[in-house]
């Protein structure tokens, strides 16, 4: 994921810093190796492999998901654990991402979006069916141009004045993709700290598009479910998916 699609464009933490927090450990050193996405880490006496985005190590013989301390040992935890992103076994509080809170159910799903992606709006649309059965939390980031960075960022600050009001507006907005009147000057005050760790955060994700679901299971989903209902209770039947991709074009800072 290009960087430079976000607004804020905070710097990403180290993968030294992150391995290091994770794992506990103080790294010696650390080497890009010839293979895509792992690196080889020196501690001590100890060798460690690890992924790009920190979340799985190798060492001691044992393949580690750091994100959730649990072992892969078989081919089956593959998609029981590696292929899904169980938020409640990690050190993320979803409220510190900024997110628009939609429903009032007791299970919640994580889905990250762009004001202006049409298959966000389609997911937004059917999720209002589903309020009492599920929390839906709306993580803003702007992958899709200047335009959108500049309404990701006019809306977060709102969101961090603590208005109530405010935040009925964001949320409104947000449900209709209503996004006429914003101002198009970046705002004189403005905690932009939430969104900085939404971006960190859908980088370490590995997010290519939105709109990205996390499901309370930990399944994920890129794109727009064909029934989101259906996709959210894991039915098996549910297969298309329709994504708005990242775009690469390097974008200024807000």
């Amino acid at each position: 994921m290009n960087s430079a699609s976000f607004a804020a464009n905070p710097q990403k933490p180290a993968i030294s810093e992150i391995a290091a927090g994770l794992l506990s450990i103080k790294i010696d050193g650390m080497q890009d190796l010839p293979i895509s996405g792992l690196k080889m880490v020196k501690t001590g006496e100890q060798t460690v492999f690890i992924s790009s985005n920190g979340r799985f190590a190798l060492y001691g013989g044992k393949l580690m998901d750091i994100w959730t301390k649990q072992e892969i040992k078989e081919l089956p935890d593959i998609d029981k654990i590696a292929n899904r992103i169980d938020l409640s076994r990690m050190k993320l509080n979803v409220d510190d991402l900024g997110p628009v809170t939609i429903g009032h159910g007791k299970t919640s799903v994580l889905v990250f979006i762009d004001p202006r992606c049409p298959y966000c709006g389609n997911v937004m649309k059917d999720l209002q069916a589903l309020q009492d059965q599920y929390t839906f939390k709306l993580v803003m980031v702007p992958i899709l141009g200047p335009e959108s960075q500049n309404i990701v960022v006019q809306l977060a600050c709102q969101l961090g004045a603590n208005d109530a009001k405010l935040k009925d507006a964001v949320r409104d907005r947000l449900l209709k993709q209503d996004y006429a009147g914003l101002p198009t000057e970046p705002p004189g005050q403005c905690n932009k700290e939430p969104l900085q760790k939404a971006v960190v955060t859908a980088k370490l994700f590995g997010l290519q598009g939105v709109p990205f679901l996390i499901a309370p299971d930990g399944r994920t989903h890129s794109g727009a479910p064909e029934v989101l209902a259906d996709w959210l209770a894991n039915k098996p039947h549910e297969v298309a998916q329709t994504t708005a991709p990242v775009t690469p074009k390097p974008e200024k800072k807000p």
